[in-house]
């Protein structure tokens, strides 16, 4: 009887070696503090955050025409169309700053400025940006850095009605959010096969990168998002040697971009 309990007590400690030594070696979730907020919360600390920066940032402000909302409706739903499975509520936002950025938030939440739709040649452009930054998302790697720079305590104080200057400070830092070469590589290869999958050409991220280092002489403080997007010369290289599936097909958006450029920069559509 005793040796009967030792062998399932043997088997037990040996079993418990196996899964620890599985979690060790080969990590499931690759990054655990995402694991400590939930998709909802997180959706409920990006409207918070959304509604910080909208209603205290000085500047900090939409724009519409109906060109403009056409061309972002166009180009958000060729992509999101094709994501598949998400549980995100995506809400994408122009704003009127000339600074050549595009940021992502919590929940879904994108950011576009202005400044970034003078500069692109086109919308298949905006669309290799905008790829990028659904990949953010989908790998929740915004959640994942105001996690680690503000710890989970202050970021569930927010949620239930917190620190305002916390609040404010974490807007700051989730506009300006710097992430690392891993998360950039992640995001970027979920943007390139969403491009791909939405009949967009890889290559058009390869050009607006290109493009921005070759002028950014130019630009000056304007060029925030090689910022807070770094590791350019790979990525532009990634996008250039991209391998596109036999199946693909390139279908154009059939948007008129001078016309919507003009729609908001000088009143005229």
């Amino acid at each position: 009887m005793k040796w009967a309990l030792l062998k399932d007590l043997l088997k037990l400690l040996i079993l418990f070696g196996v899964i620890w030594g599985v979690f060790v070696i080969f990590p499931i979730f690759p990054d655990k503090s995402v694991l400590e907020i939930s998709l909802e919360k997180e959706e409920q600390l990006g409207e918070i955050i959304v509604d910080n920066i909208l209603a205290n940032t000085p500047g900090f402000e939409e724009i519409h025409t109906p060109a403009l909302d056409s061309a972002i409706f166009k180009i958000s739903e060729r992509l999101i169309g094709q994501i598949g499975l998400t549980d995100y509520q995506y809400t994408i936002k122009v704003i009127d700053n000339t600074e050549i950025n595009a940021f992502t938030l919590p929940g879904g939440n994108i950011f576009i400025y202005s400044g970034l739709l003078r500069f692109a040649d086109n919308a298949d452009e905006v669309a290799a940006v905008l790829a990028h930054e659904i990949g953010h998302v989908e790998k929740r790697h915004v959640v994942s850095k105001l996690i680690k720079e503000f710890g989970i305590n202050l970021i569930f104080s927010i949620l239930t009605g917190g620190d305002a200057v916390m609040l404010s400070e974490l807007g700051k830092t989730a506009i300006s959010t710097v992430f690392d070469r891993q998360q950039e590589k992640e995001a970027d290869q979920y943007g390139l096969d969403l491009l791909a999958d939405s009949g967009i050409s890889p290559k058009s991220l390869a050009a607006f990168f290109r493009r921005l280092k070759r002028e950014s002489g130019s630009y000056d403080e304007s060029l925030e998002i090689l910022m807070t997007h770094p590791h350019y010369n790979s990525r532009i290289k990634a996008s250039i040697q991209y391998e596109l599936p036999e199946d693909y097909k390139e279908v154009d958006f059939g948007i008129d971009w001078e016309r919507v450029i003009n729609s908001f920069s000088t009143g005229k559509e």
